[in-house]
């Protein structure tokens, strides 16, 4: 039962209608939230972090690609899929977005900000790379939008 039926006031219907707007507020920020991706960035982290991870003498993950993963991560436009994340043996790290095995974008982080991206979709695919200085470049953006349509 809302205040505004239980009390005919101006006080309560103003009251129950900032509750409704803070109530969808709460809602879409679960919905937009990134911290699923950030969790995820920290547990390959702590996983990846040191030498020979894999048995076969991969390099860890370096700490200036965990910092561009986690700008990259922030930086996704609200409402934008998220990414899985991954690492390499050569200390980089992956953001993948994923449709099925034909239709996927994997981006490898490298230590140094450069952004190494490709795409598969069905038959063709894209590959390229790109610095990155703080906003996701509109050509990954793109690709991501591709893969996986909000």
């Amino acid at each position: 039962m809302s205040l505004s039926s239980k009390f005919n006031t101006a006080t309560a219907q103003y009251l129950d209608q900032a509750g409704q707007v803070l109530e969808q507020y709460f809602r879409e920020s679960v919905r937009f939230s990134k911290q699923p991706a950030l969790n995820e960035l920290a547990a390959v982290w702590e996983e990846y972090k040191f030498p020979n991870w894999d048995g076969y003498d991969a390099l860890p993950v370096q700490s200036n690609a965990l910092a561009y993963a986690y700008l990259i991560i922030r930086a996704l436009p609200l409402g934008s899929p998220l990414p899985s994340v991954g690492a390499e043996p050569d200390g980089h790290l992956t953001l993948e977005w994923y449709r099925h095995p034909r239709w996927i974008l994997s981006v490898s982080i490298g230590p140094e900000g450069t952004l190494y991206y490709a795409a598969l979709f069905g038959n063709s695919d894209v590959r390229e790379s790109e610095p990155f200085f703080g906003n996701i470049p509109k050509s990954i953006l793109n690709l991501i939008q591709r893969v996986r349509p909000a």
